[in-house]
């Protein structure tokens, strides 16, 4: 069956998750993706040690989530026969695909107007910290700095009464940022069909940060920060609140329409005598004694084992939600009903499991035929040859270290 992205051919000058991850999730349907690394240790995420578990076997995981179904071609772009080797790529590229900044492209020669000019189908998209427009475009960004403290999730994440912000979920803007820059390359490939024009496409962590949560951000122009802060406190929302049972797990409520759920509750938790207390009898009031009606229903339901609510919540038709750990996450079968995680096998011939992109074609989410990541230069040799290199100079430019 032919793949959303097949025939489209991605040159990715990329490290660590940003940017990679968008190839991954072009990858999974179809596209060719061309990985490009150092010659001496590759993308540095391959070598990343952190402390955090993420290696097992002979596998990386995060390198493996990453880069799956991708090609490797290891070339030292600081020698003029380096650079050769990726321009004659990028003649035969429908896009190019990068996370080095702006200063670096540009002592490469490797900017939009330059490559362009000499393949003028080629789509250029490229993502960074901070966007490509004043005085911090070559600053350097991670998701931790750039989505995560800059973008303000840190600050409005931060529970009531922690002192320190709230520490950022390994690569979370990443993958938000990945999609982004996936749908970029989408649009981009769609206006070229339709117009025969080549976009350049800009992505940052610090505008998938202020999408993400632009909820707040708009908002925010019509209020003091601490009129913001109020609105956000959840004793005034105890319809929208995470209750939680005696075993230790919470219940999140999110009924927006909150007079039509509230007998419903009240009759589900056993506690018809709150509709007849006047303090909460319509929206508002509940809202001014929050901490109060907080108070009554967690009372209730922090009085059993959530194995003993579960039947209750289950029969009932509305928006809660028992909180999971990742744990849970991974083996949920609502996960496993739609294809979310799929294996791979790994180097050693393990298997392991990896997420799936957020977007379904025609069903399915993972990639048809799942492949592992590739190893440091593993498509070197075939590329060259394709690109129209002859053994002989194969031979040399690997002598030459200019290839691995």
């Amino acid at each position: 069956m032919k793949e959303v992205f097949s025939g489209v051919r991605i040159i990715e000058l990329a490290q660590f998750v940003f940017v990679p991850a968008a190839g991954a999730l072009l990858a999974d349907h179809g596209a060719e993706v061309i990985h490009v690394e150092t010659v001496d240790r590759g993308d540095p995420y391959r070598s990343l040690k952190v402390g955090d578990g993420r290696e097992t076997g002979s596998a990386n995981l995060s390198l493996e989530q990453n880069n799956r179904g991708k090609k490797s071609i290891a070339v030292d772009l600081k020698t003029e026969a380096g650079r050769e080797v990726l321009l004659r790529l990028i003649d035969t590229a429908d896009v190019f695909l990068t996370s080095l900044r702006p200063k670096a492209i540009k002592a490469l020669g490797l900017t939009p107007e330059e490559l362009q000019a000499r393949n003028p189908r080629l789509i250029y998209v490229r993502g960074n910290g901070f966007g490509f427009k004043g005085a911090e475009t070559d600053k350097a960004g991670y998701d931790a700095t750039a989505f995560w403290a800059r973008g303000g999730f840190a600050h409005s994440l931060r529970p009531t009464g922690m002192i320190e912000p709230l520490k950022p979920r390994p690569a979370l803007g990443d993958h938000i940022g990945g999609i982004s820059v996936a749908y970029g390359i989408a649009g981009a490939l769609f206006k070229r069909a339709a117009t025969g024009e080549a976009a350049v496409v800009d992505v940052s962590l610090l505008s998938t940060a202020v999408w993400a949560l632009s909820a707040d951000v708009v908002v925010s122009q019509t209020q003091t920060p601490e009129q913001h802060a109020r609105t956000g406190s959840a004793a005034r929302a105890p319809l929208r609140y995470p209750y939680k049972t005696a075993d230790d797990r919470f219940i999140q409520l999110m009924f927006l329409d909150s007079d039509r759920y509230w007998p419903a509750l009240c009759k589900h938790i056993g506690r018809l005598d709150l509709l007849q207390d006047p303090r909460f009898t319509t929206d508002p009031d509940r809202a001014t004694n929050g901490a109060a009606l907080i108070e009554n229903i967690q009372s209730t339901i922090g009085a059993r084992d959530w194995i003993e609510w579960k039947p209750i919540f289950d029969a009932w038709d509305a928006p809660w939600e028992l909180v999971r750990t990742i744990h849970d996450v991974a083996v949920d079968p609502q996960v496993e009903a739609n294809g979310l995680l799929f294996e791979i096998e790994v180097q050693d011939g393990s298997k392991v499991k990896l997420a799936a992109g957020p977007v379904g074609f025609d069903g399915r989410y993972a990639p048809s035929a799942p492949l592992r990541a590739p190893f440091l230069g593993e498509h070197t040799e075939k590329l060259l040859v394709e690109a129209g290199y002859s053994q002989d100079e194969v031979a040399g430019l690997k002598i030459g270290a200019i290839v691995r």
